[in-house]
């Protein structure tokens, strides 16, 4: 398999890791909002939505410079 493959598998498989855990994050942010759970809580999991999302978005960059 060529280096660009293995790199673009790579990166493929990271992303749907990423998507899992952003989606998963929602739902916690949802249900924590459900709850009445403290604010600081539920800013430490957007914050860590927000890293999912640029790293997402940085990754999908560079799968379009790939192809």
């Amino acid at each position: 398999m060529s280096n660009y493959n293995e790199r673009k598998d790579k990166i493929e498989v990271h992303l749907t890791e990423l998507y899992t855990r952003h989606r998963s994050l929602d739902l916690e942010i949802k249900e924590m909002y459900d709850h009445w759970e403290r604010d600081d809580l539920i800013n430490r999991k957007k914050t860590a939505k927000l890293w999912l999302k640029d790293e997402i978005h940085r990754l999908e960059e560079e799968l379009k410079e790939l192809q």
